[in-house]
């Protein structure tokens, strides 16, 4: 663990490193959402559904101008994945294989209320 935490910490360093979020509370879905906003929203290419719900320790979400940087920086202590490209479009944009959704910052504001709601 010692290791990752000192190859996050080189990541969050970086100049090139505009935005991380943890996924390992609510999965890369979760943190993936959550990293929406009116102005800012994200496309991501997945190979595995299941990857989007698994809550690993340790996954973080990083958004950065330098793909490479992150990569050198990161090692051998921690895995690199691309996932996708951010937009200035205020949406979520998932794709696994020819399956795809897309979600409004609005909308996702919306159901992160629905259990709050439904059990009030």
């Amino acid at each position: 663990p010692g290791a990752l935490v000192d190859a996050l910490v080189r990541v969050a360093d970086l100049d090139s490193t505009l935005a991380t979020h943890d996924a390992s509370d609510g999965g890369l879905a979760v943190a993936l959402a959550e990293m929406v906003t009116d102005d800012t929203g994200v496309a991501a290419e997945l190979d595995d559904a299941a990857a989007l719900f698994a809550e690993t320790p340790g996954r973080v979400v990083v958004e950065t101008t330098d793909a490479d940087a992150l990569r050198d920086a990161a090692g051998d202590d921690a895995a690199v994945t691309e996932l996708g490209t951010a937009t200035e479009d205020g949406s979520l944009s998932l794709s696994i294989g020819d399956r795809s959704i897309e979600y409004a910052a609005d909308e996702i504001r919306d159901l992160r209320g629905v259990l709050a709601r439904e059990l009030a």
